[in-house]
């Protein structure tokens, strides 16, 4: 077959150049830069080697093994974003894998950063470019490990793979495949993140649910000290009680009515704040 970025080939070096060796399949040349090669090399011998495409967007070849090629599936490290095109991964080898923004959200904020991972294949442009490609569905299902019912309220920590209407996905370190819903996220994670959460449900099938999300009393605590200082800076008061409508405590602290009516009541039992007349108020021994 005609030779291809992607594929790794065994090659015969045909010539050496000033810059390293010339290694062919018979029909085709192609340079293997000596900063390429692993060993010493010498004409007539075949090697084994990698082909991709080098900064001119000629087809090379290269010694060094690549995490991922054609028909396979990686976990790439980001390591360098371009606005406005995508994100280059780590291949294993000197020449840097890219994906498109056409795999990636129109929020910038949700791409990569380096250090991220993301799982990838290998594909083509439509001009033969060898080009990363996000992985998602049954080649990431079938190499999960099933969570035993143990892990319930465990920290997992792992890497955000794919988006959902209703949340995230994430592959956990321990192998196990996460679902993070909307209202159990912290802010949005990006692709590719890695994340802390904690087992709120395991599944019949191995799946486990899991929150960012402290647990009531933490988030209780958190919420009722976040009000308790914005009580403060107002000079001890606020247009907010427990029959404020929902919708102006989310605009204002970002968190549910429940959430804030178990905050006042915490504060309230405290006896650091009492209500009147629709305010709420810092008591005058605080």
């Amino acid at each position: 077959m005609d030779l291809k970025a992607g594929y790794s080939v065994n090659l015969e070096v045909i010539r050496q150049s000033n810059f390293g060796f010339f290694v062919s399949d018979g029909t085709t040349d192609v340079l293997l830069h000596e900063r390429e090669a692993t060993k010493d090399l010498e004409v007539g011998e075949r090697v084994d080697v990698f082909l991709y495409h080098d900064h001119q967007g000629r087809l090379a070849a290269t010694m060094e093994k690549p995490l991922l090629q054609v028909g396979e599936v990686a976990w790439l490290e980001a390591v360098e974003v371009k606005t406005g095109h995508g994100v280059f991964f780590h291949n294993g080898i000197s020449r840097d894998l890219f994906l498109s923004m056409d795999e990636l959200p129109y929020d910038r904020e949700q791409w990569p950063k380096p250090g991220d991972k993301l799982p990838l294949s290998l594909t083509w442009d439509k001009r033969g470019r060898l080009m990363g490609k996000l992985v998602k569905g049954e080649p990431i299902e079938r190499h999960a490990s099933k969570a035993p019912a143990e892990m319930m309220n465990k920290e997992v920590t792992g890497h955000v793979y794919h988006f959902l209407d209703e949340g995230a996905l994430i592959l956990t370190d321990e192998g196990y495949i996460a679902f993070l819903h909307n209202d159990e996220m912290r802010g949005v994670p990006r692709y590719g993140e890695h994340i802390q959460a904690r087992v709120q449900f395991v599944r019949e099938d191995g799946r486990i649910n899991v929150t960012m999300n402290p647990i009531r009393s933490e988030q209780q605590e958190e919420d009722a000290e976040r009000i308790y200082q914005f009580l403060k800076e107002r000079g001890g008061s606020m247009p907010y009680w427990d029959k404020t409508p929902p919708e102006d405590i989310e605009l204002r602290f970002s968190i549910s009515k429940a959430k804030f009516k178990r905050a006042l009541g915490k504060l309230m039992k405290e006896k650091k704040i009492e209500q009147r007349d629709g305010w709420t108020y810092l008591k005058e021994e605080n």
